[in-house]
């Protein structure tokens, strides 16, 4: 069972740090990407590291703005999900929520730890 869980881990993280960015320069096609990445719970990247991902090709001031937009959309709406039935659930949490919300972590924390998934 330990053997799953991390491997399990290992390719959840192998997925997120490979979803490569728009290969076009839609400013559409970047909102969607940072709206998608801040729904799915991840942290928000910055450009250089988008840089990386794209091979080295680079990413106009006026793509990141958008991603950056796309992505403060999507942690909003991310972040009013209940706190407490995304630990319940057992969902991964990376910290996206903390400055938003002083009590996300902890709600998420207690969820966690509640007996209610087990119903």
């Amino acid at each position: 069972m330990k053997y799953l869980t991390v491997l399990f881990t290992v390719l959840l993280l192998a997925a997120c740090s490979t979803t490569p960015p728009p290969s076009s320069k839609v400013d559409g096609d970047w909102q969607a990407f940072g709206y998608d990445r801040a729904m799915k719970g991840w942290i928000v990247q910055s450009e250089t590291k988008l840089v990386k991902l794209s091979d080295g090709k680079a990413v106009s001031e006026e793509n990141y703005q958008a991603y950056l937009d796309g992505y403060t959309k999507g942690q909003e709406e991310y972040c009013d999900q209940s706190a407490y039935m995304l630990g319940v659930v057992g969902k991964q949490y990376n910290g996206i929520c903390d400055r938003i919300d002083p009590f996300f972590r902890q709600d998420y924390i207690n969820g966690m730890h509640s007996t209610a998934g087990g119903m």
